[in-house]
């Protein structure tokens, strides 16, 4: 029989609760390959706008204890924290809910915890977590956090089955693909679409540029179009 301090309440969700369940910035899926749930974090969903503070604090405690801990109670598991697109003009407390959410959770809980996934870090994280990663997540965590530079490289670990990616997740793959140093900060961010279409016009260009010079000879048009 559970102990009524272990026991986590079902109780209604507050507004602030509610409106972090209809975000979808915390949710369990999988099961990964191993059988565990997975608890799949997105920064850029959380809606640091209308939350802050204290009231953001209260919020990710209480969703966590009525809606997350109940399903987490006794199993192993992983977490997916995706940092895609988080930024400090928009919600870059990103990391801040994922410390928030690791201490919400109860000791008992944490020591279940095999593996933190953290996918696109970027050169500001990297740094960060370098210098002061043992502190934030503490010696425990910090030695199973594993940095995952796309998306592809969770497939040992679990399957698109098992986790759902947002999409801005997976464009964001393809402009590294393009941009391989963006997320160092390297190169100037450029959208896929954006890349593409410069590579259009460019292919553009270079047709009418042939058309002027041969005339009526010019081949079709390149297979890009």
């Amino acid at each position: 029989m559970t102990c009524p301090e272990d026991a986590f309440p079902v109780s209604p969700l507050t507004a602030n609760e509610l409106l972090l369940e209809n975000s979808e910035v915390i949710k369990i899926q999988g099961p990964d390959k191993k059988g565990r749930p997975i608890l799949r974090i997105v920064g850029k969903y959380f809606p640091a706008n209308i939350l802050k503070g204290e009231s953001a604090e209260a919020a990710l405690k209480g969703y966590l204890r009525k809606r997350i801990l109940p399903e987490l109670q006794k199993k192993t598991f992983a977490i997916v924290y995706i940092h895609t697109r988080v930024n400090r003009h928009d919600n870059f407390p990103g990391l801040s809910v994922l410390r928030s959410v690791l201490e919400s959770v109860p000791d008992a809980v944490r020591e279940s915890i095999r593996k933190l996934f953290f996918i696109h870090p970027g050169l500001q994280s990297r740094i960060f977590f370098f210098t002061f990663g043992s502190i934030f997540f503490g010696p425990w965590l910090y030695a199973k956090l594993k940095y995952i530079g796309r998306v592809e490289y969770l497939k040992p670990y679990m399957t698109a089955e098992q986790l759902e990616i947002p999409d801005f997740v997976r464009e964001h793959d393809g402009t590294l693909e393009i941009h391989p140093l963006w997320d160092y900060g390297i190169i100037k961010p450029v959208s896929v679409e954006m890349e593409m279409n410069s590579r259009r016009w460019n292919l553009l260009d270079d047709f009418y540029d042939n058309l002027l010079l041969h005339g009526a000879k010019q081949p079709r048009l390149p297979v890009a179009f």
